[in-house]
């Protein structure tokens, strides 16, 4: 039996007498407490670890997905989805952002936050202590859906991870966001939740997913994806409904494929490969940074070598032309080839693309984990041109 705080559990540092600067601070507990020595492994935002006891430590929400519940004078404010903030000791309030879209910060008492999920982050999987998982034995568990598990219990086992389930744009959606822009009116595509896209009795996908590599220096931006690169993605969707319209496509777009919190955000980085391993294919959006940076080469080694799925290649203008195969092997249930214009190209070592300095450390090292030739080789492919 266990003792002491969950492994993955927030904790704040207090009543520290020997190292009073540390106070407040928060990790996150990265191994089960020592029987021996009463004391924990804790994980601090930094990367380092630090032993302390139990005694110093209080159980906190932050870094959690939280609901707001009992306010009286933001009532407006309940039910709300936020993301829990650093605690103050001083006052017992958490601060803590609207999942809003704007990430607006509100200060809240932890009696008036419901605990909705806590996903494991970035810092977790670079630290030396025990990984809540590791990529390349998840990624070895199946080639898609080898495993003739059904979509639900796909999602069931990221939820076992503790990893959110990814948000998927519709390309229906997409073809009337463009339709819009016609007009003036454009807004962004509102994605639906995985568990929302369809499936026959059986419970097997009757749609097709396709995960998009976008020019980006993070694995999942803040930013929303940019116009120009909506509308060439709904060229495509348009295209793909005339050519199938049994399968209509679904895109993992990575800035939409979670709710606007940073938490979030981080949980989906640690969880981007497995996404990858659910998807039919990957769509490179041909951009001029493209091919410099640092996740769009992952994206493609990753997607073509490791996980054997087709790479399409959408230009930035003109037709978009969906090829005449219906079958193509190796490509995975429902992955037929929508191009027969392939052609093999060289993608760069990853380890040298660019990427913000905060996250290469941890491109590196998924890199390191699951490519064959690590981060600091490219790898030789074929694209497909649509």
């Amino acid at each position: 039996s266990t003792f002491g705080f969950p492994e993955g559990t927030a904790v704040c540092l207090v009543n520290l007498q020997k190292a009073p600067q540390l106070n407040g601070q928060v990790g996150v507990v990265g191994a089960p407490m020592d029987r021996a020595t009463g004391r924990c492994q804790i994980i601090m935002r930094d990367g380092v670890v630090k032993s302390l006891k139990q005694e110093n430590l209080k159980e906190v929400m932050t870094g959690a997905v939280v609901r707001l519940h009992g306010l009286q004078g933001a009532a407006e404010l309940n039910g709300r989805i936020a993301e829990c903030g650093d605690l103050d000791l001083a006052s017992g309030r958490y601060n803590v952002m609207l999942a809003d879209g704007k990430e607006t910060p509100k200060s809240v008492k932890g009696a008036n936050l419901e605990l909705v999920k806590r996903y494991v982050s970035p810092v977790q999987l670079l630290s030396a202590q025990r990984k809540p998982f590791d990529w390349a034995d998840e990624l070895r568990v199946s080639d898609g859906d080898g495993t003739g598990r059904s979509w639900s219990e796909q999602l069931a086992h990221l939820v076992e991870l503790k990893v959110p389930a990814p948000r998927f744009v519709p390309g229906q959606a997409l073809v009337a966001i463009a339709d819009q822009a016609a007009d003036g009116t454009a807004s962004l595509p509102e994605p639906i939740s995985a568990d929302k896209v369809p499936v026959d009795e059986e419970g097997r996908l009757t749609c097709r997913l396709l995960a998009v590599s976008l020019e980006r220096d993070v694995c999942i931006p803040r930013d929303a994806p940019r116009e120009v690169d909506l509308k060439r993605l709904a060229v495509a969707a348009k295209a793909l409904l005339q050519h199938d319209p049994a399968r209509p496509p679904y895109f993992l777009i990575p800035q939409l494929c979670v709710k606007a919190l940073p938490c979030l955000r981080g949980a989906a980085t640690c969880a981007w490969p497995l996404y990858l391993q659910l998807m039919q294919g990957l769509v490179c959006l041909d951009t001029q940074y493209r091919a410099h940076k640092a996740w769009c080469r992952s994206d493609s080694i990753l997607a073509s070598i490791v996980l054997s799925k087709p790479i399409y290649l959408l230009p930035l203008q003109g037709d978009v032309i969906i090829g005449a195969n219906s079958f193509a092997s190796g490509a995975g249930e429902g992955g037929w080839l929508l191009s027969d214009r392939g052609e093999e190209t060289t993608v760069a070592a990853p380890g040298d693309g660019q990427v913000l300095p905060v996250e290469r450390p941890f491109l590196e090292k998924l890199c390191t984990e699951v490519l064959p030739d690590g981060a600091r080789k490219g790898a030789k492919l074929t694209l497909y041109r649509l």
